[in-house]
């Protein structure tokens, strides 16, 4: 997936202004409310406009959630509060290659940590599409909820919240018992995270995190390129390493290439999401994990 912010391609697209950008920039960071859905609510851009510069700039395809009716066996993949949490919706199961992928209809298609933590907690590759913000939120209501949502506001021409007749905004420790808040609020603290893919950041800005999340992707690759290279030469009776760690954290024995390869991403993915929730710290990766073949 592509490593660029919403508003770069934004720019890029000629959808906004460098002036709208700082503005938007600005209102994004006192609400904590996504930068694409922040530009919505200002009147810099339309939901659709936001949704077509995507997917004309990623080479994404758009969905339309109001003409299509979502396969059950996606939507119980998920639960309805991550969805409400990363503004997306899953629609379907596909086979590419003879893989199942789970395709996911994403208001922030450059939402990294949100794929990631999909693909480890299903073990399915995600297949992303984008969608406007207020077609999401109203599949969401539709399919997790029973809620009936009027179809008029899908197009989303409109800030979304103000639309709707169940938008009122519940105490933060009391959300309403079955509607959850549809305003975007502050990120809880456990996703406060320095950096999230997708939203603009001041220009250079690092943190401990990020740059050990950047690190565990280095590694990653590397472990890619090596089991590549060994994979031409006769294997041994037994292995070691973090093959057998593999293993015995995740439970399944090594039977092909392709489990390999699936317990090896979900390992990576794993330690990237440690690393960017401050559960993992750089001494303890390269103690633990590092050291072994790796000078």
């Amino acid at each position: 997936m592509a490593r660029k912010r919403i508003g770069e391609l934004l720019l890029e697209q000629r959808a906004i202004s460098v002036a709208q950008l700082e503005a938007g920039l600005a209102a994004h960071r006192k609400s904590g409310q996504r930068l694409g859905a922040t530009l919505v609510a200002q009147g810099a851009i339309t939901e659709a406009t936001l949704a077509g510069a995507l997917s004309q700039a990623l080479g994404m395809p758009q969905v339309d959630l109001a003409a299509l009716t979502p396969e059950w066996a996606a939507v119980h993949l998920l639960r309805a509060r991550f969805c409400e949490q990363h503004e997306l919706f899953p629609i379907a199961l596909e086979s590419v290659g003879g893989r199942r992928q789970l395709v996911v209809a994403m208001s922030d298609p450059l939402n990294v940590t949100a794929v990631e933590e999909i693909e480890f907690t299903t073990g399915l590759k995600v297949s992303p599409r984008v969608a406007g913000l207020s077609a999401v939120r109203s599949a969401i209501l539709r399919y997790y909820h029973k809620v009936p949502v009027a179809a008029a506001g899908a197009a989303g021409t409109a800030p979304a919240p103000a639309a709707r007749p169940t938008s009122v905004k519940p105490p933060p420790a009391a959300p309403a018992r079955n509607v959850p808040p549809l305003a975007k609020a502050a990120p809880p603290p456990e996703d406060d995270e320095e950096v999230i893919v997708g939203e603009e950041l001041p220009p250079g800005e690092a943190t401990q995190r990020t740059s050990l999340a950047e690190l565990i992707r280095a590694r990653e690759e590397q472990r890619k390129q090596r089991r590549e290279q060994a994979a031409a030469k006769p294997k041994p009776a037994s292995g070691g390493g973090v093959l057998d760690d593999l293993d015995y954290l995740f439970g399944q024995a090594r039977e092909d290439p392709d489990r390999v390869e699936e317990l090896e991403r979900k390992f990576w993915a794993l330690m990237r999401i440690m690393a960017r929730k401050g559960l993992l710290s750089k001494e303890e990766f390269t103690r633990e994990l590092d050291d072994e073949g790796e000078g």
